[in-house]
């Protein structure tokens, strides 16, 4: 599968090297200084540099990771972008002059990031994906100690669309747990506020080592998209 990578971040690399393993092509691109991710390519096969707009036309799918501040100049530069699969990553954080980040809980009491995003490109096929898990956890190695994987929680409104986010989930290396339509992608963004707070006061700060693992099923049946 082709994928476009929107902001090759550090949760778009960290993706994208688990797709590249798997065997899907990707083009990425990377607002602002270019010096990660050229290093990065150096070091995969499968994968090319392009522009943000290059990247959406690409790929069949695209990761939409951008910085929640940076949301209208990115999409004045990646178009329309119709019938793609919009892995939406985002959460809704501002950030103070010191650069402390802190979630938009009033703009969280009755939108999401996904939301808007569907509202913005509504010809696109807008998914809500990967957005509970700090970057570096987003590499399936991380818990190769831990004896669950955590979820990715997927929320959307095209039924097909989430089989091919889910399915791109498993070959990242974790489980995928269908969380219902794209309007619930708000009840995924304020878990990541609930993990602030136990990042805050169980582990003294450290976000990078906290993801949620605690949801298990019979394995009698499962309804795993």
């Amino acid at each position: 599968m082709k994928i476009g990578i929107i902001n090759a971040g550090n949760i778009g690399r960290t993706l994208a090297q688990s797709w590249l393993k798997a065997g899907h092509e990707l083009k990425l691109a990377k607002a602002g200084d270019q010096t990660k991710l050229e290093n990065f390519l150096k070091t995969v096969e499968g994968g090319t540099k392009g522009s943000a707009k290059e990247a959406a036309e690409f790929g069949d799918v695209a990761l939409f990771s951008v910085y929640w501040g940076n949301l209208d100049a990115t999409l004045a530069e990646v178009g329309e972008l119709e019938d793609k699969i919009v892995i939406d990553t985002m959460n809704p954080l501002k950030v103070t002059p010191e650069f402390e980040h802190y979630h938009d809980l009033e703009f969280m009491k009755s939108n999401s990031t996904s939301e808007e995003l569907q509202k913005r490109l509504p010809k696109a096929r807008v998914v809500k994906a990967f957005s509970t898990m700090p970057s570096n956890l987003l590499d399936a190695s991380q818990w190769a100690k831990n004896p669950v994987l955590p979820p990715v929680f997927i929320a959307g409104d095209d039924p097909e669309a989430k089989k091919i986010v889910a399915q791109l989930a498993r070959d990242a290396g974790f489980q995928s747990f269908d969380a219902g339509e794209l309007a619930n992608g708000r009840y995924i963004e304020q878990m990541g506020v609930l993990l602030h707070h136990v990042g805050t006061h169980q582990f003294r700060g450290d976000y990078g080592r906290l993801a949620p693992t605690f949801l298990q099923a019979s394995k009698i049946e499962t309804s795993e998209v």
